[in-house]
């Protein structure tokens, strides 16, 4: 804050003047802003220096200017003893700047803030007012001086700060102010007496040096992050007392912001704590004991909590093997029910059409033989004529072309009925546990013939398998988890999509089957719960969110693993890790 606020109100009407007038006035801020920052002494005293050099410079340059208007005589020895008691006074408040920094915030700058109002305000007012034969009643004059210093306001700021130094040392609190540097530029009697130092003592290294070493780091850390933060801060920490005894202290601190905003460094308080700590002591002993009987309980409690957590575990797996079992066990049930149903028609339809063959082979060379017979007759032999006329009604050539096919594709097509009925048989030993050599790429294709009716309408199934060997594995449980994959690729899929199938391996101990789909794939969101016993996406009465689960079971059980790949709108990618060994 500045000591004067230069306006056209201090100009005395001499251009020459009022510019050394205005750079008075601009030393003597520069010397206030010092001394509150808290600037190094020297810094302070330079600017006193500084201020003298220039004073005598414009002394010398108004008498002269005086002198050479004709000034009053008795005026002029008036103005000089002035002008001379002002450097005598700043001579004599510098040597004492130089022991007590204090004192020049306590003498000095009150000194000059009296005079810049008598020498700018009246004298030098006066002076011009004479020079330009201009005639003003004193009164005027020094009511002009009053108005003037009462619109800055500093007067009233020094008589505040001089209060709140006399309060604060009256006050049982530690009550402390440091500049930008963290120097301490003031101390209350209470801080000084704790710790046992006087003014000329106080130092940055001195005061942080009553802090415990337990506390010491904290503390300027605290500091130095209110510092460069500029935020409040409020912090417990222990001093040092003059007597070697530990005091805890509860203090607040908060930065000085000057008009400009720059950083002046922190203002302080804090107030002794250590009764209320000491009972915080006895009360935590209190406290502990009772935690301990606490902890005792909590382990007995946590043990037959861990019991009951484990035994719910087993009664849960438990429950899903019995899911399990019980649902492979139906659908094994229902595969052997069709498969049988199926098999009986389809055996005698074989077996006749493995019997029509051999008759329509006869028929044929009964045939053949009959147009040998014919060759041998003369043309117009009736019975000639009317075999001829036969072969060409029935289109006998054609018959002879088309028959063998039609009976070739019958048969293909009960061949493809045979192999479905064995794929469901297949099927139907899902609940079977016992291992044996289990050809994967042989089990999909099965599958694929079992669900193809899932299929068709959803998907293109492109089946890219890398050769992979015979697997000592539980085949068909292995078989349920591609239906149940295949089945959720296909319902993930909207309108018309392409599933593709692909086997390998692993490195030398791993084979691998993979299934993607195009459909909408499955959100980050529930990525983590899509293996979790009834967790389901579909409609209620669409699904019973078990299969992802018991798949993911079955290959647990056949130490592997299931990784996913799946990102919303771009389809989903599972791939089954099975071990060679």
């Amino acid at each position: 804050m500045a000591i004067l606020t230069w306006t056209k109100q201090l100009n005395v009407g001499i251009d020459s003047i009022d510019q050394q007038h205005r750079r008075l006035v601009d030393i003597i801020n520069q010397l206030d802003e010092s001394v509150a920052l808290g600037d190094e002494p020297t810094a302070v005293l330079s600017l006193i220096g500084e201020l003298i050099d220039y004073t005598h410079y414009h002394f010398e340059h108004e008498e002269r200017l005086m002198g050479e208007a004709g000034y009053d005589a008795n005026k002029l020895a008036q103005h000089q003893a002035l002008h001379q008691a002002f450097v005598s006074k700043v001579l004599e408040e510098q040597q004492k700047a130089v022991t007590d920094p204090d004192a020049v915030s306590n003498n000095l700058l009150e000194f000059l803030v009296e005079w810049l109002s008598a020498h700018i305000l009246y004298s030098d007012k006066q002076m011009a007012l004479d020079i330009s034969s201009i005639n003003t009643d004193s009164s005027v004059l020094k009511k002009q001086q009053t108005d003037i210093m009462q619109s800055n306001l500093y007067s009233a700021l020094r008589e505040s700060e001089t209060r709140f130094r006399d309060l604060a040392d009256h006050l049982p609190a530690l009550i402390w102010i440091t500049n930008a540097r963290q120097v301490p530029i003031f101390c209350n009697r209470f801080c000084l007496k704790l710790y046992g130092l006087s003014k000329a003592q106080l130092s940055k290294e001195t005061w942080l040096n009553q802090v415990d070493d337990r506390d010491r780091l904290r503390v300027q850390q605290a500091y130095l992050q209110a510092s460069v933060q500029r935020t409040s801060i409020k912090l417990e920490y222990r001093l040092i007392q003059a007597d070697k005894s530990a005091l805890w202290v509860l203090e607040t601190a908060v930065p000085r912001i000057r008009r400009n905003g720059q950083f002046a460094g922190l203002m302080g308080c804090g107030v002794d704590i250590t009764a209320q700590k000491l009972s915080e002591a006895n009360l935590e002993q209190q406290v502990t004991v009772r935690t301990q009987e606490l902890q005792i309980a909590n382990q007995t409690l946590a043990i037959e909590k861990r019991q009951q957590i484990s035994l719910n575990q087993q009664l849960k797996e438990a429950q899903n093997h019995l899911i399990q079992s019980e649902k492979m066990a139906s659908i094994g049930q229902l595969a052997a029910g069709v498969a049988h149903e199926i098999n009986n028609p389809l055996g005698y339809i074989y077996s006749n059409l493995n019997t029509l063959q051999h008759y329509l082979n006869d028929l044929l060379k009964m045939a053949d033989t009959a147009d040998l017979l014919a060759a041998q007759l003369p043309a117009d032999n009736p019975a000639v004529q009317s075999l001829q006329s036969l072969q060409k009604s029935a289109d006998l050539n054609f018959i002879r072309q088309d028959l063998p096919d039609l009976v070739a594709e019958a048969m293909e097509g009960a061949n493809r009925a045979k192999k479905i009925v064995q794929d469901l048989r297949d099927f139907s030993r899902i609940d079977k546990q016992e291992r044996a050599l289990f050809d994967i790429e042989a089990g999909l294709n099965a599958t694929l013939n079992i669900v193809n009716n899932e299929l068709k309408l959803k998907a293109e199934v492109i089946k890219d398998y890398g050769g992979v060997k015979p697997l000592l594995c539980v085949g068909p449980q292995l078989n349920q988890v591609f239906m149940n994959m295949l089945v959720n690729a296909a319902q993930a899929i909207d309108g018309f999509g392409r599933i593709s199938i692909r086997t390998g391996y692993q490195d030398a101990d791993w084979v691998w089957v993979e299934i993607a789909d195009t459909g909408h794939g499955i959100p980050d969101a529930i990525k983590a719960q899509i293996f979790d016993p009834f967790f389901t996406t579909k409609p209620v009465g669409k699904g019973t969110g078990l299969g992802l689960s018991l798949s993911y079971k079955i290959i647990q059980d056949h130490s592997g693993r299931i990784d996913l790949q799946s990102e919303a709108g771009k389809g989903s990618t599972f791939r089954i890790y099975l071990p060679l060994h």
